[in-house]
This record gives structure tokens, C-alpha cells and sequence, in this order.
């Protein structure tokens, strides 16, 4: 058995898994073919898909989104465009 720092910490996604709805806003991280990867909050990124968007954000870029989904065993946070924003 090994131990390690990271083991002795709190997983983020645990308690950002409440917030499915919140909208807020994120950095741009990664883009990809199918969409833009966008760092909503520390150590915690979302996929905004290309079907969702309007334009095609720049990387660096921040945007406004919501929160659609959280799969903690996979640890995937889906994205949507923030409307009213």
C-alpha cells in the first residue's frame, strides 16, 4: 500500500458536485476538435462541447457557463454556454 499527499486530501469534486445548475464563469484551458476544456474552479475542469457553442472561444479566453453535469466516477464536469450572462 503507498500513501501520498494527494490521497490525504480532499477530493474537489466532491463538494463542487453540488453546484450542477450554478452558472459562473471559467478560463478557456485546452481546445479541442469537439469542444473547449474550461478550468471552473481549482483543480476542477469542465468540457463546453462544440455542439453547444455558438463560436469557438480562444484559449485563455474566459466565459460564462453552467454547471449540466457532474459524473464523479468518471470525473467528468459537463458544460453548457451561460445564457443571460
Amino acid at each position: 500500500m503507498q500513501l501520498s499527499l494527494k490521497a490525504l486530501q480532499e477530493d474537489p469534486l466532491v463538494q463542487f458536485a453540488d453546484r450542477v445548475g450554478d452558472q459562473l464563469s471559467g478560463s478557456v484551458i485546452k481546445v479541442v476538435p469537439f469542444g473547449v476544456f474550461v478550468r471552473v474552479a481549482p483543480g476542477i475542469a469542465g468540457l463546453l462541447h462544440q455542439s453547444d457553442l455558438t463560436r469557438e472561444p480562444a484559449w485563455g479566453e474566459t466565459v460564462p457557463v453552467t454547471i449540466v453535469e457532474v459524473d464523479r466516477p468518471q470525473r467528468r464536469v459537463r458544460l453548457k454556454p451561460a445564457l443571460g450572462r
